[in-house]
Parts: structure tokens; C-alpha cells; sequence
């Protein structure tokens, strides 16, 4: 029971401390995938942990609490002396199986909703828009590009297989010719790097499990990393001036709430970033920080619930 509770207390106290921590890197700009990294890692540290904690919770380790152990080879009134201990540690595992039972249940059940609905909003925005535009598919077997006839600068990407880039002809007008390639980039980076689907499981945890603080806050941080990422891969194929250039001409605004749009989310975040870092990360710079943060994240929760179970140790033997 006692590490039970110190997987709890670790899981808690990481998930209160890991946003800030994460929050701290992406406004020093770090590597926006990284900080994903980060983020994914984080949460699963903290569900892993206190699954764990609630697992050894269901598992009496106790052997007192055992009756049968009582009742075979052992006085009749050490039944009765351990009863109030059983029954803690009985309810205790009751209420860990009902915590996981209802938990699973929840992140289902918001799973299986919020695809419907995303999916349905999807199909029938798409529905309409290709009424109106003209679709070219992509040469080397990459997501299709809807092209509508608007006056406005609009660009955004939809989930599906292979998914959709969707832009106005008003791109064209608005920006040079290296802009245009590089909206288009950066939306072929966010269905390239599954960017709706990270952006949609954080929503979903979010919705699903709104007090834990972490889970909170995953959701509209990757957003605004998930953009950045996307930024990069812009930068390496067309500039940073043109990338500069299509953040501050595209519209904002008009795209659906479904989709990752091209200069809806951070934008000021994203300039800053332009303008702080000299040249898109290098790949063994980025697989060592990933890794670096990986395993930070991943053991950091056990850490403190090692730490917690010594402190707790410490007390019992104090206080004893």
C-alpha cells in the first residue's frame, strides 16, 4: 500500500510540474519536436505511473489481510485483530478497480464521440468545399491540394487518408511564388507528421479528464508546437523569409475549428521563434534531445515516487 500511494503522489506531483517545465522550453525555443516528444512522454509517464499505483493498490501484499491465512494455522482472534486492516485494505483495492474500470470507460467513450464528430465535420465540410473547388492531386502520391476561388489568403489542412490541403486561389496574389510553396509545405508537414491526430488525443484527454492539470494543458500547447514543427519543415524547403512572409499575409481566420490552419494558432510564437533561432535543428541534435527528454520524462515520475516512498519509510520508522 505504501507504494501504492507513492506512485500516486509521484504521478500528482510530476503532473503539476511537468507543464511548467515544458511551457519553459517551448518559450526558450526548443526544438518543437522535442517539446512534442516531451509532452507525449509526460503523459504517458503520468498515466503508466499511477496505473501502477492504483495495480499494486488492487493487489494485497499484506499477509495478514489474506483470511484464509488466519484460518489455517492461526489463533481465531488474530481474525479479529487484523479486521479493521483487511477491510481498509480491501476497500482500497475496491476502489483502485473502480478508479481503472471508470477511467477506461471515460477515455473510451470520449474517444469513440469525439472521432464521430470529428470525422463527421470533416466529410461535410469537404463535401461542400469540393463543390465549389477544384481538386489537383499531388505528383508524388502525397495529399491532394483544394483549390477554391476566394479573394482571400486562406490556407489549412484536414485529417483523412491521405488527407486534404485546402488553399485560396488568393494565395497566389497575396505572395510570391516561394510563399505559395512554402503554405504548402507547411500543411503537408502537419498530415506528414500526424499533427491532427497528436492534436486530437490531447483534445480528448483534455475532455476526458479535465482535473489533471497536465492533460489540460497538453492540449492547446501541442497546437502551438505542432505549427512550429510544421514551420521548420517549411523553412528547410522554402526559406525563412518566404515562411515569414505567407504568417503575416495569410488569413487567420475562416478555417474550420477541425482543422490545423496555416496562420490561426501562435503566431506571434512562431515569428519569435523565426527570429530567435538561426537555421532549422539538425537531425542528431534533435534524436539526442528526444532521447535526452525521453528518458527524463520517463523516469522522473518514478523518481518521486521513490523519493516519496523513502520519506514515508523514514516517518513510519520515526514515528515507531
Amino acid at each position: 500500500m505504501t507504494i501504492a500511494i507513492a506512485l500516486l503522489l509521484g504521478s500528482a506531483i510530476f503532473a503539476l510540474t511537468a507543464p511548467r517545465l515544458l511551457r519553459h522550453m517551448a518559450a526558450m525555443a526548443v526544438d518543437p519536436v522535442a517539446v512534442i516528444v516531451g509532452w507525449m512522454l509526460a503523459v504517458l509517464g503520468v498515466a503508466g505511473t499511477a496505473c501502477a499505483g492504483l495495480v499494486i493498490m488492487m493487489v494485497p501484499t499484506y499477509a495478514a489481510l489474506t483470511p484464509w491465512a488466519h484460518l489455517v494455522g492461526c489463533p481465531w482472534w488474530a481474525v479479529v485483530q487484523d479486521a479493521p486492516e483487511f477491510v481498509a485494505y480491501d476497500l482500497a483495492g475496491w476502489i483502485a478497480a473502480a478508479a481503472i474500470g471508470a477511467a477506461v470507460l471515460r477515455l473510451g467513450w470520449v474517444a469513440v464521440q469525439h472521432a464521430r464528430a470529428r470525422r463527421d465535420r470533416v466529410r461535410g465540410r469537404l463535401d461542400v468545399l469540393r463543390m465549389t473547388g477544384t481538386t489537383v492531386p499531388c505528383g508524388d502520391g502525397g495529399p491532394p491540394t483544394l483549390w477554391l476561388p476566394s479573394e482571400r489568403a486562406l490556407a489549412f489542412s484536414l485529417a483523412g487518408r491521405p488527407g486534404t490541403i485546402v488553399v485560396t486561389e488568393g494565395l497566389r496574389r497575396h505572395l510570391s511564388p516561394d510563399g505559395v510553396a512554402a503554405v504548402l509545405a507547411h500543411e503537408r508537414a502537419h498530415l506528414r507528421g500526424r499533427h491532427h491526430l497528436i492534436t486530437a488525443w490531447a483534445e480528448v484527454l483534455s475532455v476526458a479528464f479535465p482535473f489533471v492539470w497536465l492533460f489540460r494543458a497538453a492540449s492547446p500547447a501541442l497546437r502551438e508546437q505542432v505549427e512550429v514543427a510544421a514551420d521548420i519543415a517549411a523553412v528547410r524547403s522554402s526559406g525563412r523569409d518566404a515562411l515569414r512572409a505567407a504568417l503575416l499575409d495569410v488569413d487567420g481566420a475562416g478555417a474550420p475549428e477541425v482543422a490545423l490552419a496555416m496562420a490561426r494558432d501562435a503566431v506571434d510564437l512562431r515569428l519569435r521563434y523565426l527570429a530567435a533561432v538561426s537555421g532549422p535543428p539538425s537531425r542528431v541534435g534533435r534524436l539526442s534531445r528526444c532521447g535526452t527528454l525521453g528518458a527524463l520524462f520517463a523516469v522522473t515520475p518514478l523518481f518521486a515516487a521513490t523519493v516519496l516512498l523513502a520519506v514515508i519509510s523514514a516517518l513510519a520508522t520515526a514515528l515507531s
